[in-house]
């Protein structure tokens, strides 16, 4: 009976034998097995403390959003706000530290599957994951810098959607929509605010039910959980000890060299400022993420294919290290040359420098006999961060003696512009204003110079000196006279910055009229009226358009310089209306700030053009 069992038992494997191989050769799986995901643990600790970064700033991102005012005139001072608190910094800073080491550990991730060849089928899916969970940290962390627009945000922000418009095809439109206009607004940070806070979560929520399930583990959770904690605590420890970076707010108009893409982005960076412009700058902008992206998701397909697949190890395992080598190489290279030039992050900035800033921040807060402008808040806690960076920054002709007090006006000064920053009334924000120019006045005294001006000069709501009396008109402006003058001859064959010098100079004109700006104007000289200089003005912005094929190489799109041009002239004409010397110098800004669009608006990012409507009321211009 013995060898009748095992005579049957061999039959009935030798038969089921031959059924799996005839099911394998027909390509079913209906009863052929697919070999199980091979476990890793060093991958599913890595996933652990993935995991853990993404639950820190969850929860971080959930607490910032709570106070966060995506528009252009809060953002900077809401993230600020945040920030002033011991606890808030603390969150900030942990929401920044975890955000870089998630870039490190995703990356670190995806490059140790690789390496150990847990591409391969049927792993492929863990590695596309992986790959996806890089692309939306980049994504995070991309429009994560722009949210507190400080200087280095926006200047940033807009140098990469100068690069983004330069896509074949597609580029200025996708610009443009996420712009949400012809310029960075209010309407970005709101777009953008939306892609950090709404969809890269909701995407991010959605990898995570297969993220979790690659991190599973046979052997205890005990050690993941240390791990989870271990990371938390660093994270926790480093963030106390280091603050988030947050600068000054963030003016397009006013150009900010020192800014400087993310780390990750610096080898790119560095690439970018030695290729020329034209076909082979955008070759190097886009083909390389390309290639990446599409070697990440033919690798699987490649190892297939291949007739021996353990040939391919050690080929991708040298190209990892080719790959990081030439990363840190190329992301040295602008931080030496930084280091040695004493630029970008590395600038050190002197008292002159500290003290021009503080001039335009102070412009910014009106003459002391006008009312504070609604965002008095921004300028105000620059100056204070401003007066901030002067303690211990010292001018090279400084005896010792004089150092103590130089801290102590500095000190005051910050306390006083944290005080305006602060101030829930009208008259506690003209004390503040009074004892934040009282202690720039006693610097000023002790350093001999007293010529300095501290309280700019009026800009609203001073009347204009008259000298004869006139009859009370509707308008500032004769409209009778402004329909009859012509417009003063210029050559024909003037140069843009003269054209826009003439524009400068009549738009001063005005405002002298008005009695916002003093006039210096030689007393011996005829000089326009009002109206003419209004006449002229509006006359010089319909040839602006002309001068596009001049300016070319600064303004690639005509279409954009016609908009900006058109905007200019309604502005000008929009001028003519106003009723009151107030009236006058708000729809002066206005044309001012027409300008300012078209200048940041220069695609020409080495020769910015720094003329400011502001700089010219403080008498710089």
């Amino acid at each position: 009976m013995s060898g009748v069992s095992e005579s049957s038992t061999q039959i009935h494997d030798e038969l089921l034998a031959e059924v799996k191989l005839e099911l394998e050769r027909r390509g079913t799986s209906q009863i052929v097995r697919k070999p199980a995901i091979e476990q890793d643990a060093i991958a599913g600790f890595a996933v652990t403390t993935i995991l853990t970064c993404l639950a820190l700033l969850a929860g971080t991102g959930v607490a910032m959003a709570v106070v966060y005012v995506p528009s252009m005139e809060d953002a900077n001072a809401s993230t600020a706000w945040f920030q002033s608190g011991a606890l808030g910094a603390v969150i900030r800073a942990i929401h920044w530290h975890a955000s870089n080491l998630l870039i490190v550990l995703s990356a670190a991730y995806l490059g140790y599957l690789a390496w150990k060849g847990l591409f391969r089928r049927p792993g492929q899916w863990r590695w596309w994951r992986a790959a996806l969970l890089l692309a939306l940290v980049l994504g995070f962390s991309l429009t994560g810098q722009t949210l507190p627009a400080d200087q280095n945000a926006l200047h940033g922000t807009a140098i990469r959607l100068s690069y983004l418009a330069e896509l074949p095809v597609l580029g200025e439109l996708l610009r443009h929509h996420v712009q949400g206009g012809d310029s960075i607004g209010s309407a970005t940070l709101a777009r953008i605010f939306g892609l950090h806070a709404l969809v890269f979560p909701a995407l991010t929520v959605i990898l995570l039910r297969w993220l979790w399930k690659d991190g599973e583990t046979e052997n205890s959770l005990t050690p993941h959980f240390g791990v989870a904690g271990a990371v938390a605590a660093i994270v926790t420890v480093v963030s106390v000890l280091v603050a988030a970076p947050l600068g000054l707010q963030g003016n397009l108009s006013v150009p900010y060299p020192e800014a400087r893409p993310e780390w990750f982005a610096l080898p790119l960076y560095a690439i970018l400022k030695i290729v020329p412009p034209g076909a082979l700058h955008i070759l190097f902008l886009f083909l390389p993420p390309l290639l990446g992206a599409a070697a990440v998701v033919a690798l699987p397909f490649i190892e297939k294919a291949a007739d021996q697949p353990a040939r391919l190890r050690k080929p991708i395992q040298i190209g990892l290290i080719a790959s990081v080598a030439m990363f840190l190489i190329f992301a040295a290279v602008p931080l030496i040359q930084d280091m040695s030039d004493h630029e970008g992050w590395f600038r050190n900035y002197s008292p002159e420098d500290i003290m021009t800033a503080m001039g335009e921040r102070n412009a910014e807060l009106r003459n002391s006999a006008e009312p504070l402008p609604e965002d008095a808040h921004n300028p105000a806690r620059d100056i204070a961060l401003l007066h901030e960076s002067l303690v211990g920054n010292y001018p090279e002709k400084i005896e010792d003696a004089q150092k103590a007090d130089w801290d102590k006006f500095a000190h005051e000064g910050a306390a006083a512009a944290r005080k305006l920053l602060r101030a829930p009334d009208a008259e506690s924000q003209q004390a503040a204003r009074q004892e934040l120019r009282k202690a720039c006045e006693g610097c000023h005294k002790q350093h001999d110079k007293e010529e300095v001006r501290i309280d700019p000069p009026p800009v609203f709501g001073v009347p204009a000196v008259k000298k004869d009396p006139e009859p009370k008109s509707e308008f500032f402006f004769k409209q009778d006279e402004l329909a009859t003058l012509k417009p003063t001859e210029i050559p024909k064959r003037l140069s843009t910055t003269k054209l826009m010098d003439q524009m400068k100079y009549r738009i001063k004109d005005i405002l002298i009229e008005a009695g916002a700006l003093t006039d210096n104007r030689d007393p011996e000289q005829e000089h326009r009226t009002r109206e003419q200089a209004l006449v002229d003005l509006i006359s010089l912005t319909g040839l602006v358009e002309d001068y596009y094929e001049k300016n070319a190489g600064s303004f690639y799109d005509e279409a954009k310089w016609k908009k900006w041009v058109e905007n200019l002239h309604l502005t000008a004409v929009e001028l003519a209306k106003a009723k009151d010397p107030a009236d006058v110098g708000k729809k002066a800004a206005a044309v001012g700030k027409a300008c300012e669009t078209c200048h940041s608006g220069a695609d020409d990012l080495d020769e910015p053009i720094e003329w400011t409507f502001r700089s010219m009321l403080a008498g710089e211009d």
